[in-house]
């Protein structure tokens, strides 16, 4: 993964429909790529959308972390922004 890549990738949490789970995914923003996902890489889901955010966030350190090296600093992190939908 390319440095400019990183910094356009988000995390994104969606309520499954069946079962009741939440998952994360990684996008690139750039062209809309889905880049990994909680529940089609790894069959794992979440009781909480908090839980999948923070482990989408773990799994996107980890991403990045390894295109950088020791680069990674606060400002060039990639900028993460939490898509919770909303239940009604």
């Amino acid at each position: 993964m390319d440095i400019h890549r990183g910094e356009r990738l988000m995390v994104k949490v969606n309520l499954l429909g069946e079962p009741c789970l939440w998952c994360w995914e990684i996008v690139d923003t750039g062209d809309g790529t889905l880049v990994e996902s909680s529940w089609a890489t790894e069959w794992t889901g979440y009781e909480s959308s908090r839980e999948a955010f923070l482990a989408g966030i773990m799994r996107l350190t980890d991403l990045t972390r390894g295109s950088r090296g020791a680069l990674l600093q606060g400002r060039l992190m990639p900028t993460v922004e939490p898509i919770i939908p909303s239940v009604q």
